[in-house]
């Protein structure tokens, strides 16, 4: 009885298996801008997992990977690389001291003409920015995660988390709020909870102190004290 199970089980999952979407090669770019240290990047547009870190490097490098996921035929492998292609990430230098990235995907209308089917991408971003760099990031669905990066940081997230690995020099003031999630912090602060859901994180450090300004719709938010590493 068991063998016979098993094999009806079998049956029932090859065709399934059959049809299951595999990765298609990956779109991925890299570019390096000239950038001076102690300048302002603003990031906006993004979704999907948004790594920025600190490095020693001159100026900033940005790598972008773009994925999906489609049944193996040529003529879904092309569509995908037509959907990928259409999505832009470009940095425009304002100034030596001022950077702007965005991400521009395009309308609804697009993916049903070209991929026949929903939003079906991942972006991966690689930013590597001087390490005393000013950040603004207005980031959509997908996680951002920031890593050592000591200067000021204003950041919204509509759903997802946001995880700060913090230089424990300091000193930093900060106002952490998630509107549906938590709040953690290594750093001393008082916490606030709302009435039903969400947490506020904030802290007034002495002048001059850098300031941290986060904000999550959906989503919580961790800030990690670690030791200065060069990268």
């Amino acid at each position: 009885m068991t063998r016979r199970l098993v094999a009806i089980a079998m049956a029932i999952c090859l065709p399934l298996a059959a049809k299951a979407p595999k990765a298609v090669m990956p779109i991925v770019t890299d570019e390096k801008v000239d950038f001076a240290a102690g300048g302002f990047i603003e990031v906006t547009g993004s979704v999907g997992e948004l790594n920025i870190e600190a490095w020693d490097g001159p100026g900033v490098e940005i790598t972008v990977t773009r994925s999906t996921y489609r049944t193996d035929t040529p003529q879904e492998r092309e569509q995908a690389q037509r959907q990928l292609t259409a999505i832009k990430v470009t940095a425009e230098r304002k100034s030596p001291t001022e950077l702007s990235i965005h991400t521009a995907i395009p309308p609804r209308g697009f993916w049903a003409k070209v991929a026949g089917r929903g939003h079906n991408y991942q972006l991966d971003y690689r930013i590597r920015v001087p390490r005393d760099t000013k950040l603004a990031l207005r980031h959509g669905i997908g996680d951002v995660f920031v890593s050592q990066v000591a200067g000021d940081i204003d950041a919204y997230v509509r759903v997802g988390d946001i995880v700060l690995q913090l230089p424990s020099a300091g000193p930093y003031s900060f106002d952490a709020q998630s509107g549906f999630g938590g709040v953690y912090s290594d750093f001393p602060g008082s916490y606030r909870t709302g009435q039903l859901v969400g947490e506020r994180f904030a802290e007034s450090g002495a002048s001059p102190a850098k300031k941290v300004h986060l904000r999550v719709g959906i989503g919580g938010i961790t800030i990690q004290k670690v030791a200065l590493a060069t990268m």
